[in-house]
């Protein structure tokens, strides 16, 4: 155990041994002062107790009430017997025991917020556990930056994920744990290295150049998801040739630093008419996480959860396999002939068939004592990668506390620490023949490259500079080391109160900061080092990147005595300012193999800073009229950016909203809601994009100079702007048991971030301007039911989500451009008035004159749709869960296909692999296949203890084991490891690209759920 997660475990430990005592404190009866006492007589005369027996036609019946969705124990709900007055209520921790007469009885459950419930309790049933659905209409959403109202009123489509539906199996990342839960999402793996590495794109491409993440707000402020490049490249030269971006150094989204355990709820706003309120950040769409709170007048809660599981390799892309020296020398000429053997390698396996031992411990304690809330958590997480020298390391430590101030003031405090460390391994396109599935798509599997009993690694003789993958994997470092804290705290002062009406002010500030440190070494014992004329590379990349949030926000709400009427206004201000610092160093020749890059014969520095400052100011203004059936909201956003070319100028972004909800016209519907929307957004121009670009590192006859790199920024460059239009259904039905909500939508993103050619009188080559226009339009619904809810404690809950989207661009000023890709001879992304945002084209065939090709599309990455289909099954003390992602339609460019043909070694290579090697001569859809997909993301299994046998343990309150897996099965088509794969994984457009990726795993879990 490392010295970090020895500290992370000890505080742990130390929160345990802290609620031990105030749990025995807590305990303890009250000793009053000393008092005069009456006389007593001595023991031998006191009567004897009296024991009163339990009437002979009653029984005791224990039992305990939990939420249905978090399982958390419900107090105070009222437990009646059915047709009487007699009952109880239950403790703080939902438990509860009542006498009843003998025989079957109903009893009935009620309790606030949660909806009703009756349970018939057979005669020789002595224990019950029940659980309450919330009560659907009175779920709250955030609307405004200070603002929330009921679900039954949203007049927006706003996505929730709650903390049981998220945690339901281990996930490495938050935004894996969302995968196949949210309508309007597609979020997509881009290889299978540990430690994230995930895109989340809502309701299809929103732009070509610009930023193209969500933006995330975690507690009310705004957190970095910024995805800093490794500097692998500098290796691997990715990006010598077309595709100059770092993007393929397979980059981690800093999302991934959240622990998901500490999520109390997500909420994803899609659109532009949600998501105005957050103006030229907003364009990709918001998701706002509320983090775990103790909640008021709970007593003291403890939860140990301990998970022991492992990854393994769940595809392989196979190799040809020869069966005479005759075969392999055609493939490979003389050298194969003299290598033969009719050994055959399993190199994918030899490479990634690790199993090692994972493990995850986490521990939280929440309560309140007086007027302080508190919740405090700890984790340590090692998952052991299925490559030698990969894997992902986590600790986290969150306290957040609530403290009310008098009767009209409270302050919440947040603080959450995070440590991690990817390794990463070496992976994705290289053109130096060094990455694993590179190297491999290119040699035999009848060469041995294991390593001898000395330790030592063949050189591989069929690559001219020896790479070996396996040895590669030993001894290559590629380790990114963040260590993270995210810190806010706000003030909420109710200044007036009346019968009516109340007036709020509102204040928060935040900050967010982390250091990523990526250290790689690559020591000159490697055979594609010891090939060079200076062997040895040592990088060093360290990033600090600091987000500061701060706002001041008012919030009048007006509610007259008579009712029919509800107003809630709100104003602010936010001023937002974040800034990153990376350099980067470039050793080579390392002296003696030492890993410190000064000790390098050629040295090289890059280094790269951003400032950029926001202030904004908004009025939104909600309605709630005809007795809460009409809802109108109304909405102003206005931004200044430093990023614009006029840092002073303001941009505003409008948004109109109204919901009715009709009165009940059948028996089965209890809601019935109509919806529209309308909003504006925004997505900011990239840093610098208003400014010249300079070359500092020329120099003239030895002097420093100055020279423009010949793109030519803005001094009018403002952010893309994005409408939308949004209608929609939502209804609940037979007494909740089923719930519809549907919605279409339209979104129009005009003033692109583009680029365009200068004449070279000019002096430059490329300007960067706003123009065109593209638009969205999409299908989305979610249908959850429970079909099945019985006595016995059988219940059975679905959920269903559908995603349709499809996009075009409408207006282009510049002549069609490609955008990504390795050229029309293998397919890429062209931009094109008329057509599709995310198309492919590639030569197809030879034109009317025989030459050379035509271009035209060939495919799309927009899936033809995608469906979410949960389920979970409760029977008694038993628990099933799985969840299904069905993506239908998105093409992919296999290129490590590609590279398997080309030297003749792919598996099919005789029955399949000439003729795509001749195909590919004129047509680029011979390496294009179908990303269609349906994938087991989720299934678990839970088995909750008897309260009877949990109790016997001083202590402890419940117990829980379970069996968990991710990504079990996978039923597809395409030939590649996985559909869902991207070697330009940052990129909006560019995607879907297949270059020798990290391979795929499933994971396994046991847990253990302990609460105190």
């Amino acid at each position: 155990m490392t010295l970090k997660q020895a500290l992370i475990s000890g505080c742990a430990l130390a929160l345990l041994s802290v609620e031990a005592q105030a749990q025995d404190q807590g305990t303890a009866a009250p000793q009053p002062a000393a008092a005069p006492q009456p006389t007593t007589p001595p023991a031998a005369e006191q009567p004897a107790a009296t024991v009163i027996p339990a009437p002979a036609n009653t029984r005791k019946i224990s039992g305990k009430v939990l939420d249905a969705l978090t399982n958390d124990g419900l107090p105070l709900t009222r437990v009646i017997i059915k047709g009487t007055t007699k009952g109880v209520e239950t403790e703080l921790d939902g438990s509860f025991t009542l006498d009843v007469p003998k025989g079957p009885v109903t009893l009935l459950f009620s309790s606030q917020d949660h909806k009703d419930r009756e349970v018939t309790v057979g005669a020789n049933r002595n224990e019950v556990t029940v659980s309450l659905d919330a009560t659907f209409v009175e779920e709250m959403v955030v609307v405004g930056r200070a603002s929330e109202v009921a679900r039954k009123n949203l007049a927006n489509s706003v996505a929730s994920v709650n903390s049981e539906e998220l945690n339901r199996a281990p996930a490495s990342t938050v935004d894996q744990a969302l995968q196949g839960k949210v309508a309007g999402a597609n979020i997509q793996s881009n290889s299978g290295a540990p430690g994230g590495g995930m895109q989340l794109k809502l309701r299809g491409v929103s732009t070509i150049n610009g930023t193209t993440a969500p933006l995330y707000v975690i507690d009310g402020i705004i957190v970095s998801d910024v995805a800093i490049a490794s500097g692998v490249y500098q290796v691997t030269e990715s990006v010598r040739g077309s595709n100059p971006s770092p993007t393929q150094d397979n980059q981690v989204n800093r999302i991934a630093d959240l622990n998901p355990n500490d999520i109390e709820s997500i909420e994803v706003l899609k659109g532009a008419s949600a998501a105005a309120i957050y103006g030229s950040k907003a364009s990709n769409g918001v998701v706002i996480i509320t983090t775990k709170r103790g909640k008021a007048g709970a007593g003291p809660r403890v939860d140990v959860t301990q998970r022991l599981g492992m990854y393994s390799l769940s595809n392989t892309l196979g190799a040809r396999r020869f069966s005479s020296a005759e075969e392999a020398r055609e493939a490979f000429g003389p050298k194969g002939e003299q290598f033969y053997t009719p050994t055959f390698y399993d190199h994918e396996r030899q490479l990634a068939g690790r199993r090692d031992l994972s493990y995850e411990t986490l521990a939280s304690v929440s309560g309140s004592a007086g007027d302080t809330r508190y919740f405090a958590s700890a984790m340590v997480k090692d998952d052991k990668g299925i490559i030698a020298n990969t894997g992902y390391q986590k600790q986290s430590f969150r306290l957040n506390l609530g403290q009310k101030i008098g009767s009209d003031i409270e302050v919440n405090t947040s603080a959450n620490l995070v440590h991690s460390l990817g390794s990463r391994g070496l992976t994705n396109n290289d053109n130096a023949n060094v990455t694993y599935l590179m190297v491999l798509a290119g040699t035999p599997s009848f060469v041995d490259l294991t390593s001898a009993s000395d330790g030592l690694y063949p050189s591989n003789p069929f690559l001219s500079n020896g790479s070996n993958p396996l040895q590669t994997a030993a001894l290559v470092t590629n380790d990114e080391d963040v260590w993270r804290l995210m810190g806010s705290a706000d003030a909420v002062w109710n200044a007036y109160k009346s019968e009516s009406q109340n007036f709020r002010v509102l204040a928060n500030v935040g900050v967010d900061r982390f250091q990523q440190k990526n250290s790689l070494l690559f020591p000159p014992d490697l055979a594609f080092q010891q090939v060079l004329e200076r062997p040895g590379v040592s990088l060093y990349g360290t990033s600090d990147v600091l987000n500061l949030n701060t706002g001041v926000n008012v919030v009048h709400n007006y509610k007259p005595v008579g009712g029919g009427l509800s107003a809630t206004t709100s104003a602010g201000f936010q001023f937002e300012q974040r800034s990153m610092d990376s350099v980067y160093v470039n050793s080579r020749g390392l002296t003696g193999g030492q890993p410190n890059v000064s000790s390098g014969t050629q040295v090289g520095v890059l280094q790269n800073r951003q400032l950029v400052r926001d202030r904004g100011l908004y009025l939104q203004e909600e309605m709630l009229l005809l007795d809460e059936k009409l809802t109108l909201v109304g909405a102003v956003r206005g931004e200044q950016s430093s990023n614009n070319g006029d840092p002073n100028k303001f941009f505003f972004y409008p948004k109109v909203a109204t919901a009715y909800r009709l009165t009940p016209f059948h028996p089965a519907i209890n809601e019935f809601k109509i919806r529209a929307a309308y909003g504006e957004t925004g997505n900011q121009p990239l840093y610098g994009y208003k400014f010249i670009g300079l070359a500092t590192n020329s120099n003239i006859e030895g002097q420093g100079g100055f020279v423009t790199t010949g793109v030519v920024g803005s001094k009018d460059i403002r952010p893309e702007r994005q409408r939308e239009i949004e209608l929609g259904v939502d209804t609940l039905l037979f007494n909740g048991n089923a719930v519809v909500e549907l919605t279409v939508y339209q979104r129009t993103i005009s003033d692109l971030l583009l680029q365009r050619a200068l004449a070279p009188s000019t002096g430059y080559t490329t300007e960067l301007f706003n123009g065109g226009e593209m638009r969205n339009r999409g299908v989305e619904a979610m249908l959850q039911v429970t079909p099945v809810r019985q006595d016995n404690g059988f219940e059975w809950t679905s959920t269903a989500t559908f995603t349709l989207n499809r996009s075009k661009i409408t207006d282009m000023p510049v002549p069609d451009f490609i955008v990504g890709g390795f050229g029309t001879s293998l397919g890429s992304f062209r931009i094109e008035e008329g057509a599709s945002a995310t198309q492919i084209v590639g030569n197809a065939g030879l034109d009317e004159n025989g030459e050379c090709c035509v271009v035209k599309k060939i495919g799309d990455t927009e899936p033809d749709f995608r469906v979410g289909f949960s389920n979970t099954l409760k029977y008694g003390d038993f628990g099933l869960s799985f969840l299904l992602d069905w993506q239908q339609g998105s093409d992919i460019i296999n290129l490590t296909r590609y590279l398997y043909d080309a030297a003749s070694n792919s598996p099919d290579y005789l029955t399949g692999g000439k003729a795509r090697q001749e195909l590919i001569k004129t047509h680029a859809a011979a390496y294009l296949e179908d990303a269609t997909f349906l994938k087991l993301r989720e299934v678990t299994f839970t088995y909750t203890l008897p309260q009877s046998a949990v109790s016997s343990i001083p202590g402890v309150k419940s117990a829980r084991l379970s069996i968990s897996g991710r990504n079990l099965l996978t039923f597809t088509n395409y030939s590649g490891l996985d559909p869902e794969v991207s070697n330009f994984g940052n990129q909006a457009i560019a995607r879907n690209i297949d270059v020798a990726p990290f391979p795929p795993s499933r994971s396994f879990w046991t847990s253990l759920d302990v609460g105190f």
